[in-house]
């Protein structure tokens, strides 16, 4: 079977490697991208002057994924050379291709569409989040949007609510779409969107376990608590965390791990490490770790939760998005979205009573891997396959 692949980016991020494991899996694939490097074999849609066209029609414009028609031409007609059994989409945003212009092609095409969310940028006049608004306006209209200045980044908001009937319109009506959520919480969403017509299925991502694992964890006495993160924003919890620090046991050791980590570096028992690339060393720090925390304000399906379990570390989180379906009671606990103090006691708690045992950590960790997520896909694939035959 042959599977086209489109992205935004290939090799980097967690979209990027999800894209390559599953292309891996593939007797026969091609990846096509927008930005940054990939390989030989790969197809990068859109050089820089076309990103900068993309980013320029956003900043300036507010019209995210409405330029590009010359280089999403190009793409088509790969699309028709290559000829794929089926073409599976992931994240469409990023500056690099035209929306309008694909699904004009997607429409026509005889064969089946499979279409991976991994936000919730396909069903908004804007952004990828919104949760941490708490903002529902997406199912109205998106006007007023509460976002002024989160990506894709807009000077001027003049065309959301407009963008959002645009999106609408183009994205419904393909004939054998099916759309992928990692998250049973991102399904729910997507079934009270626009984009409800079409049938959903629930995949979640997964990880490389070779890179994640519990080998050598280490007691090292002084309990303590992780937080990691590649960027540290007040939506990925960074505020929740200056709150929740000085309610926490003095004798709990604190690591936190990410770009924009040095703003805790003041902090009593606070040890702020830079953002690292190195899966090793990231595993060796959830190893180390008796708990490992997340505060994010919206989120799809974190992978940090995955890494964690794997490592043999069980997992607290608060109740945003699908951060709390990848532990169960036996590896972790959720605590409602924004109550830091009942996060301090939970915390302060386990630091005396920890229940969770690395091993059942490990074996709910295991569930998420890559290739448990390449054969939930291929299943799909050769189901569609199967009907459109």
């Amino acid at each position: 079977m042959r599977v086209l692949y489109i992205n935004s980016v290939i090799d980097f991020g967690s979209t990027g490697r999800i894209v390559r494991d599953l292309a891996n899996a593939q007797t026969e694939s091609l990846v096509c991208f927008g930005r940054k490097t990939g390989r030989s074999e790969d197809y990068r849609m859109t050089a820089l002057p076309g990103n900068i066209e993309g980013a320029l029609a956003a900043i300036l414009f507010d019209r995210n994924g409405f330029a590009n028609r010359k280089e999403t031409r190009r793409l088509v007609a790969l699309i028709r050379e290559y000829d794929p059994d089926i073409i599976h989409l992931h994240n469409l945003h990023g500056y690099y291709l035209n929306i309008e212009t694909l699904f004009d092609f997607l429409k026509q095409y005889k064969k089946p569409v499979v279409w991976t969310l991994h936000d919730c940028w396909s069903y908004t006049g804007y952004c990828p989040y919104y949760d941490a608004a708490g903002c529902e306006k997406w199912k109205t209209g998106c006007k007023a949007c509460p976002y002024p200045f989160a990506y894709p980044f807009s000077l001027f908001k003049q065309h959301t609510s407009e963008n959002y009937e645009r999106k609408k319109q183009i994205f419904n009506g393909v004939g054998k779409l099916t759309i992928v959520t990692p998250s049973v919480w991102l399904k729910n969403e997507v079934q009270h969107s626009f984009l409800s017509a079409y049938p959903v299925r629930v995949i979640p991502n997964g990880i490389d376990l070779k890179n994640f694992n519990p080998e050598g964890r280490k007691k090292n006495g002084t309990f303590s608590i992780l937080f990691a993160a590649s960027y540290w924003t007040r939506e990925k919890g960074s505020e929740e965390i200056q709150k929740l620090l000085p309610l926490l046991n003095k004798d709990i050791r604190v690591v936190i791990i990410g770009q924009g980590s040095e703003a805790f570096k003041n902090a009593p028992n606070v040890t702020a490490l830079p953002r690292t690339s190195s899966q090793a060393e990231l595993a060796g720090h959830y190893r180390n770790a008796d708990l490992f925390v997340n505060l994010t304000l919206q989120d799809n399906f974190p992978t940090v939760n995955i890494e964690a379990l794997n490592c043999g570390t069980p997992v607290i989180t608060y109740a945003t998005g699908g951060s709390p379906e990848i532990a169960d009671e036996k590896t972790g606990a959720v605590v409602p979205k924004g109550d830091y103090k009942a996060m301090a006691e939970l915390i302060n708690r386990l630091s005396t009573e920890n229940p969770f045992l690395a091993a059942e950590c490990e074996a709910r960790g295991k569930r998420f891997s890559v290739a448990n997520m390449a054969a939930a896909y291929a299943s799909l694939y050769k189901e569609l396959y199967t009907i459109s035959d």
